[in-house]
């Protein structure tokens, strides 16, 4: 029992996490800014914190389960990026660990983190493993530990054993944040309260699978979920995660996973659950298998077929929700030597903060002369010479809409749109999630009346810009998290993996 248990019936649950998710092809680094930028909070910030995240549905469980909760501290990178300087992760760290020592030695009944799951440092490719693992060690043995992670995360050995439970999302793209708070805190209460005895059941599966063809509402991971659910109604699981790894990760322990969790007197169900999972995702494997198309190809569909709304095109070897800057100038340079400035009404986004800058100070109305592009990625292509008008500026400032967790806010600082002819460019100050159509309306531009619309996301965006259009493009372009995984350096992966090695199991 507790220390708090013993005077006290009401379960008091320490709560926090740090959410950061790395690509280890990425040469950006995320400092204490990025995460200031996004959100850093402490102590009681954090209980008066809002929102549809995981944090909002364990603070409703908690009050079903009347139940008190003690922050410590969250944090999130407003976009993903390669490995995390050691300075950063103690910045992050230095806030979080004595806030839990504080916690636990007044005592407390249960933790309750939030974590990615696919965090990578400079030193270290498992930076959640670490934590949880510091953390285990702060509260000991006996102490219940039920984290949440992004579904997709890379499950480790060290995660697995530093946990009495892991509950990741079901959907893709995310919208169940809330929904995984919730379920999360309820089987931890539950384990507080002795009305669970969790095992946990857990396969590696040696494959990495291009992430555009991750969604969960059609396709492989759909019916995955449709046998994961029938495991969970059936009382093989109590619940189950999948977690189809983000791809970008060339690290040793690096795979799909499946994690069940169970009953201590029904670990035999469970263990076999989660082998049946398994092998249904390796047998799926070549289903993930995503068409990528040339910008040339794109623009000879929309000339042969002259469809009624916009062309969405996703670069997403330039995702920053994939550790990727958002800086590639490939699709504009494309666009310009196709001459389809003469022709296309097409949007675009490019972060750049010098530029950016630039174009503000021009003002509206002025034409501007500028060398865009691969700021940060300097490895994958260099800047580009443009002229153009300024025709908006805005101090970058919009709503994420329901793709992403609803009503937060980007900051993408000083932005102007500068117009290329037919072409419409959104210069950036400070890089952000380009999935969501709110990113262009914040700036007078609207996808909808558009020939051709630049997303810099793998499916993220799918979730709005499928209500504008049908028409979808994967591009094949160069980038830290190219959807061309033959196209990366992978070193230090196991072998064999899929789909580098196939028909080995």
């Amino acid at each position: 029992m507790s220390q708090s248990s013993k005077h006290n019936s009401v379960p008091r649950v320490i709560f926090g996490g740090i959410i950061q998710e790395s690509n280890t092809f990425s040469i950006a680094r995320s400092g204490m800014d990025d995460f200031v930028q996004n959100y850093v909070l402490v102590d009681e910030e954090l209980s008066a914190s809002k929102g549809r995240n995981e944090y909002g549905g364990l603070m409703k469980a908690a009050m079903e389960r009347g139940a008190n909760l003690l922050p410590t501290m969250a944090a999130a990178s407003a976009t993903s990026s390669g490995r995390i300087p050691r300075a950063t992760v103690g910045a992050l760290t230095g806030l979080l660990y004595p806030r839990i020592q504080a916690r636990l030695a007044k005592g407390c009944d249960g933790i309750f983190l939030t974590l990615h799951g696919a965090w990578s440092g400079e030193d270290e490719d498992d930076l959640c493993g670490e934590l949880l693992a510091a953390v285990r060690e702060m509260a000991g043995p006996e102490m219940p530990i039920v984290v949440t992670l992004d579904s997709h995360a890379n499950v480790t050995e060290k995660i697995i054993s530093s946990v009495n439970a892991l509950v990741g999302y079901r959907t893709f793209p995310h919208v169940d944040y809330w929904e995984t708070g919730y379920r999360a805190a309820h089987l931890l209460f539950d384990i507080i309260e002795g009305k669970r005895h969790p095992v946990i059941a857990y396969r590696k599966v040696p494959m990495i699978v291009q992430a555009e063809n991750h969604m969960t509402s059609r396709g492989p991971m759909r019916e995955l979920w449709q046998q994961a659910e029938e495991g969970e109604r059936t009382g093989r699981s109590t619940i189950t995660s999948l977690f189809a790894v983000q791809p970008w990760l060339d690290v040793k322990e690096m795979g799909c996973s499946v994690v069940v969790i169970g009953e201590r007197e029904q670990q035999a169900d469970a263990e076999e659950e989660a082998e049946l999972l398994a092998r249904l995702f390796w047998d799926k494997r070549s289903s993930f298998d995503a068409e990528l198309y040339s910008v040339g190809r794109v623009l000879d569909f929309i000339r042969d077929q002259n469809p009624s709304g916009p062309v969405i095109v996703s670069d997403s070897a330039d995702s920053p929700g994939a550790g990727s800057p958002g800086d590639s100038n490939y699709v504009l340079r494309e666009l310009l030597r196709l001459d389809a400035d003469q022709w296309l009404r097409a949007q675009l986004s490019l972060f750049d903060a010098a530029a950016a800058r630039v174009a503000v100070a021009a003002g509206e109305g002025r034409t501007v002369r500028l060398r865009v592009g691969h700021s940060v990625s300097t490895d994958f292509g260099e800047p580009l010479e443009i002229e153009g008008t300024v025709v908006k500026i805005s101090d970058g400032r919009f709503q994420y809409s329901g793709g992403f967790v609803p009503g937060s806010e980007a900051q993408m600082g000083h932005s102007a749109v500068i117009a290329i002819g037919t072409l419409s460019l959104l210069l950036i100050e400070q890089s952000v999630f380009t999935g969501d159509p709110a990113m262009y309306r914040s700036v007078g531009l609207e996808p909808a009346n558009a020939d051709f619309v630049l997303v810099k996301s793998a499916a993220q965006f799918r979730f709005e810009y499928e209500k504008l259009s049908e028409h979808i493009f994967i591009l094949d372009t160069p980038g830290a998290s190219t959807a061309n995984l033959h196209g990366l350096p992978f070193r230090h992966i196991p072998r064999p993996m899929y789909p580098f090695d196939d028909n080995f199991i």
